[in-house]
């Protein structure tokens, strides 16, 4: 990976005295994939939030680099980092994952772990519930479909266009963890032990599990049992 010069020195040099002894961060250089690029028609976004948010960056639990501003790619599952929070995407960098790192930013957690489908695969999960039997994670992501000019003055431009996609999992105490499913029954099938009780609650509170809200009432009730 290549080394950097100017502001992305002055990155580089600043990490590194907040980075104790173990934890070294690698970072590289953004590539054009990694930015955001508009011809003024494109709609939506690839990021979780446009601006940079300051934040901290934790490697085995172990504080690595603080006082930085970082921005979530959520297209490209890739978090970028600057000292500049007013830097263009071009001066930041991009903060090359490890298992189990920990970003923590603009009040929101998020956690690097192997993709369930692929464990050569990491991954950024936002923790929404973190809880002492079961976290409830969240894999934020981005769909992209590509725009098309009018053929005919009987048709219009269609803007290339970025959607919101969401997908939950559940982590247990051993680490291991699922997709949730797409319905209640089959996400109180998850809970042998515990599926009347749950079931109960989940009738009682009229909760519906494939809403976010109620996902989260649900692992927190969960949790609390």
């Amino acid at each position: 990976m290549k080394k950097i010069t100017g502001l992305l020195f002055l990155l580089m040099t600043t990490l590194a005295i907040a980075q104790p002894s173990g934890t070294d961060i690698t970072y590289s250089n953004v590539r054009s994939g990694d930015r955001f690029v508009s011809d003024g028609n494109t709609t939506g976004t690839p990021y979780h939030h446009d601006q940079y948010h300051k934040g901290s960056i934790y490697l085995n639990n172990t504080l690595a680099a603080s006082s930085l501003y970082l921005k979530y790619n959520a297209y490209r599952d890739i978090f970028l980092a600057s000292m500049d929070p007013n830097a263009s995407d071009d001066q930041a960098q991009v903060v090359t994952k490890a298992n189990g790192m920990k970003i923590l930013v603009n009040n929101e957690e998020f956690i690097a772990l192997p993709s369930v489908d692929n464990r050569y695969d990491i991954q950024h999960y936002q923790v929404v519930v973190r809880g002492n039997k079961m976290t409830l994670l969240k894999k934020i992501g981005k769909l992209f479909k590509e725009g098309s000019r009018a053929t005919t003055h009987l048709t219009r431009d269609v803007p290339s266009t970025y959607s919101d996609r969401f997908d939950f999992y559940l982590r247990d105490e051993a680490g291991d963890f699922i997709k949730v499913p797409s319905s209640t029954k089959k996400v109180l099938d998850l809970f042998p032990k515990d599926r009347k009780a749950l079931a109960s609650a989940v009738k009682k509170y009229r909760l519906n599990l494939k809403k976010e809200i109620d996902l989260i009432r649900f692992i927190g009730y969960y949790n609390r049992m």
